[in-house]
């Protein structure tokens, strides 16, 4: 089976993995498939990166001392260094069976509740539907971009190939008001070189030469068209990332 032509399932899939509630056969026969396709690599990178977004958000609490004692006792820790008599037996809520059922339908709802969530991060689709290749893409490089709170914007794949490169904006990102957005190349030495002005909303292609030669790419806010500077940004750099090899 094709899994490149379902990409519905597709992105079920490495949401599953991602989540980590594919087991077994199915999640090795899925990660054997992955090391031969880079575009199912690509999806479970960006699930992952939706998936360690949504850990930001939460609060963090610190447990109190009772809840430190409770554990304590779980594990009977205390009983050699306080020997006492005969308990009584224990109560409801102390019984180990009651806080293991407790454990497993707590982490059940908290999984539905995680997988309900992601479902809604879905990326905006495209305006308009891609040309079909008779070739399959090759992915060499991947790009995660993430603004400065390390929030994921966009995601970059180049097909070392065909040099055309696909960016992809996650749900929420939206172009601002009059302006238009750029993709630069930042290399080790010299000054940045730009890579094209992101089309607005969507999906945007286009070739890029020599995205490999550079440790990094950025993406700045421009006046309409572009940045009047062929050599450097003249608008805030807004999101950046590393340009990783996808193999």
């Amino acid at each position: 089976m094709d899994l490149n032509r379902h990409p519905d399932l597709v992105d079920r899939l490495a949401a599953e993995y991602a989540l980590g509630v594919m087991r077994g056969p199915s999640r090795r026969r899925f990660e054997a498939i992955s090391q031969r396709d880079p575009a199912i690599r690509v999806a479970i990178e960006t699930w992952r990166a939706r998936v360690l977004a949504l850990g930001e958000l939460a609060p963090h609490e610190t447990p109190t001392a009772a809840v430190w004692d409770a554990i304590e006792r779980r594990l009977n820790l205390g009983g050699a260094r306080r020997p006492a008599p005969a308990a009584p037996p224990p109560r409801w809520f102390e019984s180990l069976s009651f806080w293991r059922g407790w454990s497993i339908a707590a982490t059940a709802v908290a999984a539905i509740a995680l997988v309900v969530a992601l479902r809604q991060l879905t990326p905006v689709p495209a305006p308009v539907p891609a040309p079909q290749v008779a070739e399959e893409p090759h992915v060499g490089y991947v790009v995660t971009l993430a603004d400065k709170e390390s929030r994921t914007t966009m995601l970059v794949t180049w097909d070392d190939r065909t040099s055309e490169m696909t960016v992809r904006r996650m749900s929420g990102v939206t172009d601002p008001a009059g302006k238009s957005m750029q993709l630069w190349g930042l290399p080790k030495e010299g000054h940045p070189v730009s890579l094209g002005v992101l089309p607005p909303g969507g999906t945007a292609r286009f070739k890029a030469a020599s995205v490999n030669t550079f440790p990094a790419l950025a993406v700045s806010v421009e006046p309409p068209g572009g940045s009047p500077n062929p050599n450097a940004p003249t608008g805030p750099v807004v999101y950046t990332g590393k340009v990783v090899p996808a193999a």
